[in-house]
């Protein structure tokens, strides 16, 4: 790729993006979990990046704003129709080989809206994520606090924050 401007110079931003690649790609592939998604998310990141270059003022930010770029992107993708569509029949052929039909009905709208959840609360900050996914597995505050080893106020307000930080997502 041409890193260079129409004026000869070189261009920081389309360098410093070339050269992020390989750690978006890591990035993408936790989220994802797959090697092409991977891709097709890092190749998302950086058209959206590349048309909107100039809304990044500094370029020492650069490597933040791609990871939101990417994050959001990822998240946007999760709410698609066609993410939805993808994940309903996968979760329909799992739950039909597995399951009697009389007790398949509806589960994989069920199915569908917990995998999302599970996706939203992997991006949060670790200090949230955990202390969620132990009170959603069906802990006790006070067995979160003693198993983290943090005051039960604080295991309280992480909840607190977490939830709120993924109804914010919801409302994006």
């Amino acid at each position: 790729m041409d890193t260079h401007t129409n004026s000869g110079k070189p261009d920081h931003f389309t360098g410093n993006l070339v050269n992020m690649q390989a750690q978006l790609y890591y990035y993408a592939l936790q989220l994802t979990e797959d090697r092409e998604d991977a891709r097709d998310l890092v190749q998302e990141t950086s058209y959206k990046a590349l048309k909107n270059q100039t809304r990044l003022h500094n370029n020492e930010h650069i490597r933040a704003w791609l990871y939101t770029i990417l994050k959001n992107t990822y998240i946007n993708y999760l709410r698609s129709s066609h993410y939805r569509q993808l994940v309903h029949d996968t979760d329909e052929l799992n739950q039909h080989s597995a399951q009697p039909k009389d007790s398949w009905e509806g589960l994989p709208d069920e199915l569908l809206m917990k995998k999302e959840l599970h996706e939203i609360i992997k991006l949060l900050p670790r200090e949230y994520e955990k202390p969620i996914q132990l009170f959603l597995t069906g802990y006790s505050y006070k067995e979160i606090s003693q198993h983290m080893c943090i005051p039960i106020g604080t295991v309280k307000s992480r909840i607190h924050l977490g939830k709120k930080r993924i109804r914010k997502v919801y409302s994006a």
